[in-house]
């Protein structure tokens, strides 16, 4: 009886309103490894008692072999239940169908071992099935006192006519209680793993729809609003990649804890995503009473989290959306709660933002962007303009930058503004940054052929193929299937892509300088740069914004930034380009100020590859490197 009093001490509390989650630790992985055990013990009691009514009773309709065979084939179901897929493991149904089955085999065996006793037993399996989809504990306890008494009756019964008390039939009892309340057991388990998290053990995403889609249906007054906030955790994956997983759920679960406290009683609380919660506010009076929980949470999550001997900062992106007539459905008001938080995103972090009717057309034209730049890799339309890089005093072209246009058949020429971003965020910029390097190394190649054989390239980096471990194997690559020589080559990248990581940046520069290419810092002044590494890495051009260039006419504090940046180059022996410019007072004062290179629509906007083909042959400053002032100097040691 030991086996059925612990079954009995897992059975739910019948003062219990909420569902206790199984202990997993943080992990599904253990709680499936738990109701594994509770299959096994289960089936492993059924064949135990079986096998000891089919071999200690007399047997009318069944032979020895086919005793063995059926014993042999409940121990081989035991074995299964420990192999079978987790998905089938926490499936719904799963219980329910394990129930089934054993109720089939269960009563073919006392069936035909002539051990049937009544027509009850088996109208007992079909009330084990109904104890099972039982959905509290009142019901499972009154349908267990129920047929607990009908079997004792043809219990008793069956004694008084036979005049004996048969073992096999007193075991039956104790078999079908534990089984039902094992079965009962596992369908609340898995009805937990599949409405909520494991983690924090706040319901997931569809147990929250199925309870939104309940508060919004439920006939409430038209003015009885409800707020749905939308929150994302910014920099959880950095948290996880740099920290761990575990200390990735132990933020989960402290930020949830925090969360809980922000709330009210009749408020609801969800775990939709892995780092994106959900809260339905009930009844708000007006739009302000969600702001103002909105940023309560923001303010309870800037104190510092210590996690594992760590200590962790998080903040969160937070959209906020207003039930109504027109978006009172859960999808509608998730999506709309989901667009407004990557609107706060997009505005900086850290903040929120109320739903508003056009960030959902506005997402929609993301996904049909990033769906047409899909395709654009495909067909080749990520195509290359080139603008020329000019020494300032003779206006000679010493090189041509690289920078991608998206030539779309039905839009036209789809400017880099509106998909380097999206491209960026999608991890498509790998893709778009190798076949522009590819396409404008050929084209180089070409133009050295046609006699332009001082003519430089500059192609820009993105942070992310920065961080490709095999970013300098893929230009050598490039650069050995073109036939190119590396020392033509000048690789930009943006401060902040070499600042992210500055010792990883600092070996994966001493690669690319290693194999002959040059290297710029683009953007120059607008990042977070530290003066001591920008002193060790092995950089040959810094390239000054254009945000310095524009304002440098009517702002004093520009022009002292331009000649700050121009001394320190040249202190460091490193050449100045200035980006943007585009009127001949900037490029007068610039060269006054001692820069000797720039780009800009002063000289000429970037033009397709066959209109700076034509450029190089009449350009009116020649092409090269001429005299020896215009020349970049020799990479620093």
């Amino acid at each position: 009886m030991s086996l059925l009093s612990r079954a009995l001490a897992l059975m739910p509390s019948a003062q219990s309103t909420q569902p206790v989650l199984p202990e997993t630790g943080g992990e599904t992985t253990q709680a499936v490894t738990t109701m594994r055990h509770n299959f096994l013990q289960l089936q492993t009691l059924v064949t135990i008692v079986l096998s000891y009514q089919l071999l200690l009773s007399p047997n009318a309709l069944i032979t020895p072999e086919v005793e063995m065979l059926s014993i042999l084939g409940l121990l081989l179901l035991c074995g299964m239940l420990m192999v079978l897929p987790a998905r089938l493991i926490t499936a719904d149904w799963f219980p329910g169908a394990l129930a089934v089955l054993d109720t089939v085999i269960t009563s073919a065996l006392i069936y035909f071992s002539g051990n049937a006793g009544s027509d009850l037993y088996l109208a007992y399996f079909v009330i084990i099935l109904i104890v099972t989809a039982s959905r509290t504990t009142m019901q499972m306890t009154l349908f267990l006192t129920l047929v607990t008494t009908i079997y004792g009756f043809a219990l008793y019964r069956e004694i008084e006519d036979t005049g004996e008390v048969l073992e096999r039939h007193l075991i039956r009892i104790p078999l079908l209680l534990v089984m039902a309340i094992f079965y009962r057991r596992t369908a609340e388990s898995v009805r937990l793993l599949t409405y909520y998290d494991p983690v924090t053990g706040l319901p997931n995403r569809r147990q929250f729809v199925r309870l939104l889609g309940q508060q919004l249906t439920n006939g409430a007054p038209v003015d009885h609003r409800k707020a749905l906030l939308f929150l994302d955790l910014d920099g959880f994956k950095l948290i996880n990649d740099t920290l761990g997983h575990v200390v990735g759920d132990q933020l989960l679960k402290a930020v949830a804890a925090r969360l809980k406290q922000c709330l009210r009683t009749t408020d609801t609380i969800a775990r939709l995503g892995p780092d994106e919660f959900s809260v339905l506010l009930q009844n708000i009076t007006s739009p302000d009473v969600a702001g103002r929980l909105a940023q309560r949470i923001l303010d309870t999550l800037k104190p510092s989290f210590t996690l594992a001997g760590h200590e962790v900062f998080v903040t969160a992106s937070i959209g906020i959306a207003i039930s109504s007539p027109g978006n009172g459905d859960a999808g509608s008001l998730i999506k709309n709660a989901d667009a407004a938080m990557y609107r706060a995103k997009e505005r900086g972090k850290n903040s929120y933002e109320f739903y508003s009717p056009d960030m959902n057309a506005q997402a929609y034209e993301r996904l049909v962007l990033e769906s047409r730049l899909h395709k654009a890799l495909e067909r080749n339309e990520i195509v290359v303009y080139y603008q020329p890089l000019i020494h300032l005093s003779s206006r000679r072209m010493i090189g041509v930058e690289a920078l991608a246009r998206w030539k779309d058949p039905v839009s036209g020429l789809i400017p880099p503004a509106k998909f380097i971003p999206l491209a960026e965020e999608t991890g498509l910029i790998v893709k778009i940054g190798e076949s522009v390097l590819r396409q404008a190394c050929r084209q180089l190649k070409a133009w050295h052929d046609a006699g332009h054989t001082a003519l430089q390239l500059s192609v820009n980096l993105s942070a992310r193929q920065f961080k490709q471990p095999d970013l300098a194997k893929i230009i050598a690559g490039v650069l050995a299937e073109i036939g190119l020589e590396p020392s033509h080559l000048d690789l930009e990248l943006t401060e902040t892509s070499i600042m992210q990581d500055a010792e990883a940046a600092l070996k994966a520069l001493k690669l690319l300088k290693g194999m002959g290419v040059r290297v710029s810092i683009d953007d120059f002044g607008t990042g977070y740069s530290s003066l001591i590494y920008l002193r060790r890495f092995p950089i040959d051009t810094l390239k000054i914004d254009r945000a310095f260039t524009q304002d440098m006419m009517t702002s004093p504090d520009a022009q002292a930034i331009i000649a700050a940046i121009i001394a320190m180059a040249q202190a460091l022996k490193l050449t100045v380009i200035a980006e943007g410019i585009e009127t001949d007072e900037q490029t007068l004062l610039l060269q006054k100020q001692g820069c000797l290179h720039g780009q800009g629509f002063a000289f000429s906007e970037p033009v397709s590859a066959e209109e700076m083909s034509e450029l190089l042959k009449s350009w009116p400053g020649g092409v090269g490197r001429s005299p020896s002032e215009h020349r970049f100097p020799a990479t620093p040691s």
